[in-house]
Parts: structure tokens; sequence; C-alpha cells
């Protein structure tokens, strides 16, 4: 009778201590004393004013890190989308591989929490009031180039590693690419046929199709659509616009 009665005890004996090993201690319920200094979660505080204010500026650091990289990328976008030097470079390589970096420093100040939109309007004013007509429309063209280049998948790191080299990010293959195709900067107009725009970034994107071997003669609808915002906006002159005559027919 005595062996049958120490079985329960060593049966419970042995639950708990398989319960102590699957789970971490249990905490004491305690009521404490709220007349004390508490910290958010309840618990004591026991840090003293020095090591509160040290918080505090390690919390300031950060913001002030992220604010120090900001400022980094847009005076590297300043200098990127310079009017003088985007003259000098050689249209459209040189342009495509400038898009290449802006679209890298736009991406690092979208990582330190800016927002793309509001460093755009403040770099297309360059210091004035407002911004010029081609100014604001390079804006509205670099923003949807990166919310493009972020469709794409090209933000992330490898992608990255490239476009701060000023070249092509490879697209990832999780968005229907079997092919390794590569999202390359091209020409919206042909800089050859409308040399006025040939030095201008609101005339380059980011293409993720097969290039064409060569700029057909025909110019396509989006692009007809184009050359008509630009000349309503004085970007171009009337005549840009191509007529149903002077619209070379295409080749079969």
């Amino acid at each position: 009778m005595r062996r049958l009665s120490v079985l329960p005890v060593c049966a419970v004996i042995f639950v708990l201590l398989q319960t102590s090993r699957a789970n971490p201690p249990v905490v004491i319920p305690y009521t404490p004393d709220y007349g004390g200094d508490y910290d958010l979660f309840g618990g004591e505080n026991y840090m003293t004013n020095d090591d509160n204010l040290m918080l505090e500026s390690l919390t300031a650091s950060h913001g002030m890190s992220l604010l120090k990289k900001t400022q980094a990328a847009m005076e590297k976008l300043r200098t990127l989308t310079d009017p003088l030097r985007l003259a000098n470079l050689r249209a459209p390589v040189e342009l495509q591989k400038q898009l290449y970096l802006i679209i890298y420093w736009l991406a690092e100040a979208d990582m330190a929490n800016a927002d793309v939109e509001q460093v755009l309007q403040e770099i297309s004013r360059r210091g004035r009031d407002r911004a010029t007509t081609a100014d604001a429309t390079m804006a509205e063209v670099l923003l949807y180039n990166f919310h493009l280049a972020r469709h794409l998948g090209i933000l992330g790191f490898p992608g990255l590693v490239k476009l701060a080299q000023g070249l092509p990010a490879v697209i990832p293959e999780d968005d229907d690419n079997d092919q390794n195709r590569l999202a390359f900067a091209v020409p919206i107009l042909p800089p050859e046929r409308f040399p006025e725009i040939a030095h201008q970034l609101f005339n380059y994107e980011i293409f993720d199709g097969p290039l064409p071997r060569a700029h057909p003669s025909a110019l396509a609808p989006s692009q007809i659509e184009f050359i008509q915002r630009l000349v309503s906006r004085g970007l171009l002159p009337a005549d840009a616009i191509p007529t149903a005559n002077s619209i070379p027919p295409t080749t079969p």
C-alpha cells in the first residue's frame, strides 16, 4: 500500500520537472508601489538623470544621423541634376549613367526616412521660390523613375550596388523574369531628332523590356503624346509635333 501511495507523488514530481524544463520561470505576481518612479512597462526605473540624458542623446544622434544622410543625398542629387553639368555630358550614354546614379541617391534618401517627392521638389527649386518648368518636369519624371525602379525590385542591395556604379541593375527573378533582363535607362525621344532636350533628365526613363537595335523611323503614340506635353509646357517648339505627313512610314 505504501508503494502505491508513492507512485502518484512521483508522477507529480516528474510532471513538475518536465514543466520547469520546458517553460521559463513563472514571475511571482507583484503589485508595485506607484508612489515610486516606474518606467513605461510598470517596472521600477533605476536609471539616473545622467542615464536619461544619455538615452535622449542617443535618440537624438540617431535622428541626426538620418538627417545627415538625407543632407548628403541631397547634395549628391544637386550635383547630379546641375544643368551646367548635364550640358557637358555626352548624350545619351553619360545621361543614362546619370539617371542610374540619381536613382541610387534617391534610394539613399528614402532609406533615411526622407520623402523622395519633397526631396525632388526642394532640389528642383534650386534655392528659388519656385522651380522652372524644366526643373519641375525633371522632378516629375525622376519621381516616376524612382517608383518604377522600386516596382521592378532593383532597389535591393544587389541593384543598389550596380546603380551606385552607374550601371543598369538586374531585375530580380521573382518578377516573371527568366532571362535576367536589365533595367536600362533610355531616352524617351531620340536625342539626334530632338537636340533641344538631349541633355534634359526628363527625356530619360527606366525601360525594362528588350531594347530595340536601332531607333525606329516613326515615333510611337506614347512618344507623340510626350512631345505634346512638352510643347504645352514650352519645352519644345510647336513644330516639334509631327503631323501625319511628316511621320515616316514604318518598315515591315
